[in-house]
């Protein structure tokens, strides 16, 4: 229920509706259920036409928007401020979508606008290729300090030898 709330709070902050996103749950014993949230849910989105058309975006800007969101909670302190906040609610004895959606927004606010300001995930190196980056540039310079060895007619005989 608390990736609900996440999601929603996401869809909303780049200008998507909410209402494209369900999670519903259904037993495999409930087969007319499924069937039935999914029928509803295919005629909900049908209903709601294109995904950018409905909301009044165009595909460049929906583009940049969902790159947004996905670097948002790809997010590591949002993330963490996410676990932060199930784990309180899994205190609670009593929960509701409303008092969920609340502890999800009140726990969440602050990492969530930090990450929505940072960069997209484009423009962005993460820590693991910076250092990669880094140490191929290190390589490079070894080997290019490194002088060849030269190898004298004697050496080329035997190696030549044992390759036969």
């Amino acid at each position: 229920m608390g990736m609900l709330a996440l999601v929603r709070k996401v869809l909303v902050q780049v200008g998507i509706k909410p209402e494209r996103f369900s999670l519903q749950w259904a037993s495999a014993a409930e087969a007319p259920r499924f069937v039935r949230l999914i029928t509803d849910f295919t005629q909900q989105i049908k209903e709601l036409g294109p995904l950018g058309e409905a909301e009044g975006i165009g595909p460049d800007e929906l583009k940049q928007r969902l790159d947004k969101g996905l670097a948002a909670l790809s997010n590591r302190k949002l993330r963490m401020s996410f676990g932060t906040a199930t784990k309180s609610l899994r205190k609670e004895a009593h929960l509701t979508q409303n008092i969920i959606d609340s502890v999800i927004d009140d726990k969440l606010t602050k990492a969530f606008n930090a990450a929505f300001e940072s960069e997209p995930a484009g423009e962005k190196k993460p820590a693991k290729a910076k250092k990669a980056a880094a140490t191929k540039k290190t390589v490079a310079v070894k080997k290019a300090a490194t002088p060849k060895k030269k190898t004298t007619p004697a050496k080329k005989k035997s190696a030549a030898k044992k390759k036969n």
